[in-house]
């Protein structure tokens, strides 16, 4: 009955938007350049569900960091351990945060160690927009991307004139942000430098933070189509760990430092062709100092330090054979590296070679993708991972979309050789995630005031990995198999010139099959609404509200996380001068909440500041 009742309301959706359509103005849908298939393409001729943020969306929120800017979206969770530099990480889909890839500019920043990407630290003012792809990404990225990929792409140097931005603001908990960029082009070559210091007391004892980064792109164009661009980043903190509310460590710290250099070539000798090779390196190191015994896990004057090192390349050529068929393959190659003096050395490296097919059928009405990827891992052998997509636009305002994929997910180095510390332990006996996901989905521009859109997905998931706690441990385990089936539903509402409203709901049922357990942290419902008022002069006021359900925080069921509302509320007024003052309101009702268990999000919160541009 449950599964005719989601279907049902898929079918009213799907006729009210076309019968809707026949009074409707033909009002063509927007147009993003997005990569979903490794390739430029607009995003009405995508055949995958997809958000794009654009810089000047980040701008309005007045968001703090990268977390903030994601949390609206459908089908994503955070796991926020609260406070400024605290670590957070994203869940999609009922996804764990290491099945969820995230990349910069194509590069993926996902640690080895764990398989997650920690969004505290990358720098909001560097990006250009940011594009998420709901659901596998497997065939074109590898092994990660099962929930959902994440692609942060920066911005470019200047193409003409010098440009600089100075940001500065202070905040409740003594929280400071300084922020700088300066670029410019000399002939074909072009600079970006970008840099920024946080330092923040923190909300709880023993949870201050200190952080600072750097990075430049440099980029040299022989011509408009042959361009070779090397982008490098440095960033080091340094935070207090005051560890869950039960069991708080007064004086334990941790210092994360991290650097990449990543080298791209693109090259596209006419109109149909296009060559790309890049060459990349991200380097992390995590260390733990436990100065006194806080708690009963602690070992005083104790220094953990972990290392990993990815390396890897990629080659791809991407040529349109005829009007209606483009193919995309690609070589990839990836060594990972770590060195814990917890875990000892292990390594492992990845060779991969993919495929993809895009059709353009009955002047662009019906697009087909699909698509393949075969990983070879040295520590677990050959999977491949094929997937098919297609689009129908039933006219330009309305498009339907579909899609089933494989995925596939190794274990990472923690999942397997984390010691036994009493609280936690590895499991050298696991296997790898396997996975198959169906999609059903629908977009329509219903009128000039209205665009709607809603999707369904199922994934059907063998040996799926969870750290769960078990008898008082966490431990990662090969759940027999999982179904996750969900809902996405958004609607984005013009209301006046001024006046706008994003209201997006999100069902999900994440469950163990066999136990019929639900899965950690997988909220059943989620609400997002977003109302702005945005002016031609450059004011900006946003009211935001989410509503999160209640989640459970082992795999037994037995202990709860409450759900919780917030709100939070953002100004800013930019001048002709280049001048921007902003002001934004983090938990404007001041709620007690938690998202993690035991690890209290901060209470009422305000942040302020300016930022130059000249």
């Amino acid at each position: 009955m449950r599964n005719f009742i989601r279907k049902l309301l898929i079918l009213s959706y799907f006729i009210s938007v076309v019968s809707s359509n026949v009074f409707a103005e033909d009002v063509e849908l927007s147009k993003i350049v997005v990569t979903a298939s490794r390739v430029e393409e607009k995003s009405s001729g995508v055949a995958r569900k997809i958000d794009v943020i654009t810089a000047e969306d980040i701008e309005r929120s007045q968001a703090q960091d990268l977390a903030q800017v994601l949390t609206g979206l459908t089908s994503v969770n955070m796991s926020d351990y609260g406070g400024p530099g605290a670590t957070k990480t994203i869940r999609m889909r009922g996804s764990a945060a290491s099945q969820v890839l995230v990349l910069v500019d194509g590069r993926p920043i996902n640690n080895p160690r764990d398989g997650t990407a920690e969004l505290s630290t990358i720098p909001l003012g560097n990006i250009k927009k940011i594009e998420v792809m709901h659901g596998p990404g497997s065939s074109l990225y590898g092994a990660g991307a099962m929930g959902g990929t994440v692609n942060i792409i920066t911005k470019n140097p200047p193409k003409e004139k010098q440009e600089t931005e100075l940001t500065s603001s202070f905040g409740t908990f003594r929280t400071y942000n300084e922020n700088f960029s300066h670029g410019a082009r000399i002939s074909n070559f072009g600079y970006l430098i970008t840099g920024g210091y946080q330092n923040s007391e923190g909300y709880r004892a023993n949870s201050e933070f200190d952080a600072k980064d750097l990075s430049a792109k440099l980029e040299y164009e022989f011509n408009d189509n042959n361009t070779v661009t090397l982008n490098s980043g440095f960033d080091r903190n340094k935070q207090g760990v005051p560890g869950n509310i039960n069991a708080s460590d007064i004086d334990d710290k941790q210092v994360n430092i991290k650097n990449f250099q990543d080298l791209g070539w693109n090259f596209e000798p006419d109109d149909t062709t296009a060559l790309s090779v890049r060459a990349y390196q991200n380097y992390d190191r995590l260390e733990f100092i436990e100065n006194t015994s806080g708690s009963a896990f602690d070992a005083a004057n104790n220094r953990d330090a972990h290392t990993t090192k990815a390396r890897g390349g990629n080659l791809q050529l991407s040529k349109e054979l005829f009007n209606y068929y483009q193919g995309i393959l690609g070589l990839s190659y990836l060594a990972n590296f770590n060195d814990s003096s917890a875990s000892g050395k292990h390594e492992y490296d990845v060779r991969a070679v993919y495929l993809e097919n895009k059709f353009d059928l009955f002047n662009e009405r019906l697009k087909l993708n699909f698509g393949s990827r075969l990983d070879d891992y040295s520590n677990f052998g050959t999977e491949i991972n094929p997937s098919f997509s297609l689009l129908y636009a039933l006219r330009d305002n309305v498009r339907f979309h579909g899609l089933i994929s494989r995925s596939f997910r190794a274990p990472t180095f923690n999942d397997l050789y984390w010691p036994d510390e009493g609280w936690a332990k590895g499991n050298p006996d696991l296997s790898p995630e396997k996975g198959i996901t169906e999609e059903i989905g629908v977009e329509s521009e219903i009128n000039k005031h209205l665009t709607s859109g809603i999707t369904y997905y199922r994934s059907d998931y063998k040996d799926l990995i969870n750290w769960a706690e078990s008898s008082g441990v966490w431990q990662p385990m090969n759940v027999n198999s999982a179904l996750i089936d969900g809902i996405e539903f958004e609607n984005r509402i013009k209301i006046t010139d001024n006046w706008g409203l994003d209201a997006s709901y999100t069902y999900l049922c994440a469950k163990d099959a066999d136990s019929h357990k639900y899965l950690i942290y997988q909220p059943r419902h989620k609400v997002d609404l977003s109302l702005k008022y945005i002016t031609s002069n450059g004011f900006v006021c946003e009211l935001k509200e989410q509503f999160v359900d209640k989640r459970f925080h082992d795999a037994e069921n037995l202990t709860e996380v409450k759900k919780f509302f917030v709100l939070g509320l953002s100004v800013s007024k930019k001048f002709k001068s280049g001048i921007t003052c902003f002001a934004a309101i983090d938990n404007l009702l001041a709620r007690k909440y938690q998202v993690i268990k035991d690890y209290p999000m901060p209470g009422f919160s305000l942040t302020s500041g300016l930022k130059v541009e000249f």
